[in-house]
């Protein structure tokens, strides 16, 4: 049994190229085998029974030649000429049959109803007696017996005469062949058989692997594509080499493809916040529309001056340089575990949730500046166009839900909250950073801020306090 596991841990561990030449392989050659076994062996028993059919056509020629002088030679009234011409006459019987030159006789011979040698092709067998055993035996004979010595096949005919009402036995008469000449015919055969088996086995062995390679290949390229993807690797095509099931599966997993392509190009036209959605309600047949109150901090930046630039560069040249400034803020934001809602033209919402969310904002919008005043320094030296923001934000109590048409949906926030940190960001000068005071009594004192005058919101009825971040100053951390 432990050494039926390990074969089946073998088997198990081998590639399925290789299971399906070992399955197809063994079943071949097994067939093969059994087929050439019955062939051979019915072959073996034709040519024996054919060899037997002759011997016996012989045999029967002989004796019906031999066996009236045999009962003359018995005959008490014959002379001794006459028993010596009889048995002279018999002798050249067996040697006319020996002088045929059938392949794989030895010998022939006559036994009579004593047991003696009486006619032999070879002279030192004259007058031998037989074992007394064997003479019973062919006394009882009614049909030519077969027998196999070592080297030897023996076909022993009876010899009968009828005598009124009863059947008198005068002797035998016996064919001996060669073992190995007589089946030189069947081995030839079966060598023959074997060889064309073997040579039939190892052209399938090349047929079945050649067949399992076509049945892989495109297996191994599916398994590789799907390396591919979960490596994150889309840039893949795999070719069809057949029209089969394998090839469907294979039709099928490129076109899955192209739609995980187009999927990864829609994912970066839609908010974090949507996806984060999607991904938690990805078992949900329909979406209902409710949405949930939180608090949140809004960050909008938006670039000061740029309806200027766009009159003087090209749309190409417009929207390059916009993309390196969306870029870099949309990189500091999600640094800070923000998320990127969405890009409105020029201008960033960004949302912050959870703990510290007021901190986190508040970095990432000095980031921000910081990280923008590097690049145009950068970009100043080379002569190139440079961009400007301002920076508005606001905590508060917002709604989170999906919205929209039914055929176009998106996961946003609304509220007070967004409207004034809008409003704060376009209130903001280039460089600038602007949060309400209620932003600021959440911050800990961590922050150096600059009480500025107050404002008049649209939508508020007093005058709005806020303050400016003052980001130069080293407190900022």
């Amino acid at each position: 049994m432990k050494i039926f596991r390990k074969i089946n841990r073998w088997f198990d561990s081998q590639q399925l190229r290789m299971k399906l030449i070992i399955t197809i392989g063994l079943l071949f050659t097994t067939l093969m085998s059994v087929m050439s076994f019955f062939i051979i062996h019915e072959g073996k028993r034709i040519l024996n029974t054919r060899l037997e059919e002759t011997c016996t056509m012989v045999m029967r020629h002989v004796s019906n030649a031999i066996k009236d002088e045999l009962l003359l030679y018995y005959n008490p009234e014959t002379d001794d000429n006459s028993k010596s011409l009889h048995l002279g006459i018999i002798r050249e019987s067996i040697l006319s049959i020996y002088k045929e030159n059938i392949e794989g006789l030895n010998f022939v011979e006559v036994i009579d109803r004593n047991g003696r040698v009486i006619a032999h092709t070879s002279m030192e067998r004259m007058y031998e007696k037989i074992d007394q055993g064997d003479s019973t035996n062919f006394i009882n004979l009614t049909t030519t017996l077969v027998r196999e010595q070592d080297a030897m096949i023996e076909y022993i005919h009876p010899m009968y005469v009828n005598a009124g009402d009863r059947r008198i036995f005068v002797g035998a008469a016996i064919l001996g062949f060669s073992k190995s000449i007589i089946l030189r015919p069947v081995r030839q055969v079966t060598q023959a058989i074997v060889m064309l088996t073997v040579l039939v086995i190892l052209f399938s062995i090349v047929f079945i692997f050649y067949i399992a390679r076509r049945m892989t290949v495109q297996i191994d390229a599916l398994g590789r594509g799907l390396r591919r993807v979960r490596n994150g690797d889309l840039n893949i095509s795999i070719p069809m080499h057949s029209t089969d099931e394998l090839g469907r599966l294979t039709r099928e997993f490129n076109a899955m493809i192209v739609h995980l392509r187009e999927k990864l190009q829609m994912q970066k036209f839609v908010s974090s916040l949507t996806m984060q959605m999607i991904h938690k309600r990805s078992d949900a047949t329909e979406w209902p529309p409710v949405g949930e109150k939180r608090e949140i901090t809004v960050l909008f930046s938006d670039v000061r001056s740029f309806s200027q630039l766009t009159e003087k560069l090209g749309a190409e040249e417009v929207v390059k340089l916009i993309n390196i400034y969306l870029d870099l803020q949309a990189q500091i934001v999600e640094e800070h575990d923000g998320i990127v809602d969405k890009f409105m033209g020029d201008q960033i919402m960004a949302i912050f949730l959870g703990e510290d969310q007021a901190d986190r904002a508040i970095q990432a919008s000095v980031s921000i500046q910081r990280a923008i005043g590097e690049l145009n320094h950068k970009s100043s030296k080379k002569g190139q166009v440079v961009l400007e923001v301002g920076c508005g934000l606001h905590i508060g109590e917002a709604i989170l839900g999906h919205m929209g048409s039914q055929n176009r949906l998106d996961y946003t926030v609304i509220g007070d909250v967004v409207n004034l940190a809008a409003r704060f960001c376009a209130l903001a000068k280039p460089g600038q950073i602007i949060v309400p005071l209620e932003m600021v009594r959440q911050l800990n004192g961590k922050q150096s801020t600059v009480r500025l005058q107050r404002v008049k919101v649209k939508g508020r009825s007093q005058p709005v306090e806020i303050f400016e971040v003052d980001y130069d100053r080293d407190i900022i951390t």
